[in-house]
């Protein structure tokens, strides 16, 4: 089964992200802050983190950077937030890692998770460095 980590600080968000997750066959572990982030993702080694920005203790691209550095190998990474700070979009490009704008479409980053998952060798992308072209875009939202 595969392991997703999600770090979000709203706790309703995360609940019910997590039950669609879980619904959807994932594994899921969660963390409300930076911190708890990088302790989760040291244990559970998820398979893939979905990472909101704007976190206590940190925020979601260090968080990304320091997973990837914690980890023995690359891990997908999907940002989810509600900010409106210009830049992020082109931020979480320029990582290779999707981004959505809450609210979400809850397919939409479904789709986004499989692809995510399906998309290299080992299941594994690298979300500090942009990815070459495929045929089929990761979705955004």
């Amino acid at each position: 089964m595969e392991k997703i980590l999600i770090v979000e600080d709203d706790p309703s968000v995360a609940k019910g992200l997590g039950v669609r997750l879980k619904s959807a066959g994932y594994e899921v572990t969660t963390a409300p802050d930076a911190l708890s982030a990088l302790y989760a993702a040291r244990h559970v080694q998820p398979d893939l983190a979905i990472l909101d920005i704007s976190l206590p203790a940190g925020n979601g691209f260090s968080v990304a950077e320091n997973i990837c550095d914690l980890m023995p190998t690359t891990t997908p990474i999907i940002f989810l937030t509600a900010s409106k700070q210009r830049g992020l979009r082109q931020e979480a490009a320029r990582r290779g890692a999707a981004f959505f704008e809450k609210p979400y479409d809850a397919d939409t980053l479904l789709d986004a998770i499989r692809y995510a998952l399906r998309s290299q060798p080992g299941h594994q992308i690298d979300a500090a460095t942009p990815q070459p072209a495929t045929p089929a875009p990761l979705p955004t939202a």
